[in-house]
């Protein structure tokens, strides 16, 4: 008579070996990721953002400064105001490749920086 005990142990090595063979799908989306700009004081990190293109992001914009921020691009048509210690998300869309300028608006401009899709 076959042991019962050694033959389910063969089976569920064999069944995990199987599972571990099939290559599984990342429940994780693009848009489920976040990427981050920070400002602080007259800067922007990194001043040139890289994304992936004809894909859906969420990026979060922190205000590390003392001063209350404008994330503005014309571009992208987003416009959002970042109080001090503040981080907000801005959805964009699935982006063209190409490059999209943004601004700190309430700097009159002098804080800039670039979103590029490839």
């Amino acid at each position: 008579m076959p042991n019962r005990s050694a033959n389910s142990a063969t089976l569920a090595i064999a069944l995990a070996s199987l599972l571990a063979a099939i290559a599984v799908p990342s429940t994780s989306r693009a848009d489920d990721d976040y990427s981050r700009l920070n400002f602080h004081n007259g800067r922007v990190e990194p001043a040139s953002l890289t994304l992936p293109a004809n894909t859906p992001v969420k990026l979060q914009v922190t205000n590390l400064g003392d001063a209350v921020i404008e994330f503005e691009s014309f571009e992208l048509n987003r416009e959002r105001v970042v109080q001090p210690g503040q981080t907000i998300t801005v959805n964009l869309p699935p982006l063209s490749p190409g490059s999209y300028a943004f601004v700190d608006d309430f700097s009159n401009g002098a804080v800039k920086g670039q979103i590029v899709s490839r």
